[in-house]
């Protein structure tokens, strides 16, 4: 029995059948049972695969990242959105507040996903440091909320002034997809701040697992991805594209991302 596991993201409530319909196609081209797991938080999966009862996992790369100090984790496909294996991470709030810029937002309450999410807490904290704030004084309160869709919720309904999430950002034209774009659609948000770019999630393997393992499981993905049936699936789990084999040191500017975070006390909570 393989298990596949997915954390929230933007739509909680339909991933979960999205990710069995998916386990089952997989099943069939690895050879037995895969099956669909999905752990309430970011430390819930990285406890899954520490204790082998995940071994394959839809995973941020700062996950991956800071999973892998304890595990051995193995990037195997990265996921490819609009042609682009990066994003960003934005810091954003509602269009009707009066907050304009970074500033603005001393003493207010922000909204984070978790301490291990790339865009919902690591990248947008560092860049708070690269504008010469203090992020360990700057807001007056933080919340962590599990997941991007609840951290958008939060900034409309209120009870967060500000918060942090994915968002693509193109050369020229609107933003074409963002934590607010796909959790509500409707709404109308005022982006802050930008930071550097991100590599997409991936999927990764136990890396204990023997590599003719992982290939067998990254080609039952790749074929996928090359039938129209498959990407539906392969859309509606994980919203991507494509796949594309992980370059190797592909996370390599995140390993010394986390490091410099960590050796300047920019990350407590990890």
């Amino acid at each position: 029995m393989i298990t596949l596991a997915v954390v929230p993201s933007t739509t909680p409530g339909n991933t979960p059948e999205a990710l069995e319909a998916l386990c089952r196609e997989l099943g069939k081209l690895v050879g037995q049972p895969v099956k669909s797991a999905h752990p309430a938080s970011y430390a819930e999966l990285a406890s899954g695969l520490e204790k082998d009862r995940v071994q394959y996992a839809w995973m941020s790369p700062a996950l991956l990242v800071l999973t892998d100090e304890n595990t051995r984790i193995t990037p195997l496909l990265s996921a490819v959105r609009n042609d682009s294996v990066e994003y960003r991470a934005v810091l954003f709030v509602d269009a009707s507040s009066p907050f304009r810029a970074l500033a603005d937002l001393q003493g207010k309450t922000i909204a984070w996903v978790d301490a291990a999410s790339a865009s919902g807490y690591l990248f947008p904290r560092v860049h708070l440091a690269t504008r010469g704030f203090d992020a360990a004084t700057f807001f007056g309160n933080e919340l962590f909320l599990k997941s991007h869709a609840e951290v958008v919720r939060a900034v409309l309904d209120g009870r967060a002034d500000a918060g942090a999430t994915y968002a693509e950002r193109p050369a020229d034209g609107p933003i074409r997809r963002a934590g607010f774009l796909d959790a509500a659609p409707g709404r109308e948000v005022r982006v802050l701040e930008w930071t550097r770019a991100i590599p997409h999630d991936v999927i990764a393997g136990h890396g204990l697992l023997p590599k003719t393992e992982h290939r067998l499981f990254s080609n039952a993905i790749l074929t996928l991805a090359e039938r129209d049936d498959g990407r539906a699936l392969l859309q509606a789990a994980f919203h991507a594209d494509r796949f594309m084999t992980t370059p190797r040191n592909a996370l390599r500017p995140l390993w010394e991302h986390v490091r410099l975070a960590r050796k300047h006390g920019l990350l407590p909570h990890l």
